[in-house]
């Protein structure tokens, strides 16, 4: 149950500051318990499971919106955004920009 909780949290709230110690006093847990039940349960740590979450949406929103790239990189919850770019790049292989220009082939 906590770690769906942790899970739903992230998903409603993407776009801001997402730490570990936040996360597991949300679900009253110590920090290393919720990590290791949620990676036992999930198969992924935190901290994988937050940047997936936040890379397919903002992959969603690059094909689905005409934002700039440092809004979604904003409102992904990257406050830098060649942080974002790099990010994007290491997940997907290819930089938000050229994943933008290939959608709109």
């Amino acid at each position: 149950r906590e770690v769906d909780a942790v899970k739903q949290y992230i998903c409603d709230h993407f776009g801001e500051e997402l730490g570990i110690d936040k996360l597991a006093e949300l679900v009253f847990m110590a920090p290393s318990y919720l990590s290791s039940v949620f990676k036992k349960e999930t198969g992924l740590n935190l901290s994988k499971f937050i940047k997936a979450y936040r890379m397919e949406r903002a992959k969603d929103m690059l094909e689905n919106t005409m934002a700039k790239i440092v809004d979604i990189s904003i409102s992904c919850g990257y406050a830098n955004v060649s942080y974002f770019c790099s990010s994007f790049r290491e997940y997907f292989g290819i930089s938000p920009q050229k994943f933008r220009s290939q959608g709109e082939k």
